[in-house]
């Protein structure tokens, strides 16, 4: 029963890889501007910009709140999952250090990508939400409650 759930937790963390990339390089975000001069004027390189952008145009009334909720909530918890599944697919990704690394290294692949493929344009507040999206994650595995539970279901290895 063990190694059936076992084989579930993968098959759900390749679904799981599979809508991540529908999502993050297919989901109508094509045919975006490929000219170097407007990638790097929609680039952001300045920490928070876009989340204090979103927030000073919902108060101007020049952007729906859900907006900005969906892409401040929606860059959280895109990577959540993966800080989940990482730590209960191997023990070498149940030190905080590991999973961190690994979710930096997705992170930087797919912002280094979208300009590349034309499907988005780098922006830092992505990277620092997606990496605390994936931070939280890990962090929820490690309550104690939770991470009893998935040793007892074979998930988490002591």
């Amino acid at each position: 029963m063990k190694k059936a759930l076992r084989i579930i937790l993968y098959i759900a963390f390749g679904i799981y890889c599979l809508v991540l990339v529908k999502y993050l390089f297919i989901d109508g975000r094509s045919g975006t501007e490929s000219s170097v001069g407007l990638y790097f004027r929609q680039s952001n390189l300045i920490p928070l910009k876009t989340v204090i952008d979103y927030i000073q145009k919902v108060n101007d009334g020049k952007l729906n709140a859900d907006i900005a909720v969906r892409g401040i909530i929606g860059n959280l918890i895109v990577l959540f999952p993966l800080g989940c599944f990482l730590p209960c697919l191997s023990k070498r990704f149940q030190k905080y250090t590991s999973t961190l690394f690994t979710a930096f290294c997705v992170v930087l692949a797919v912002e280094l990508l979208q300009p590349l493929l034309r499907v988005g344009y780098f922006d830092i507040d992505d990277f620092i939400l997606n990496l605390s999206g994936a931070s939280l994650g890990y962090l929820t595995v490690r309550i104690p409650f939770i991470r009893s539970l998935l040793s007892k279901l074979n998930f988490y290895k002591e």
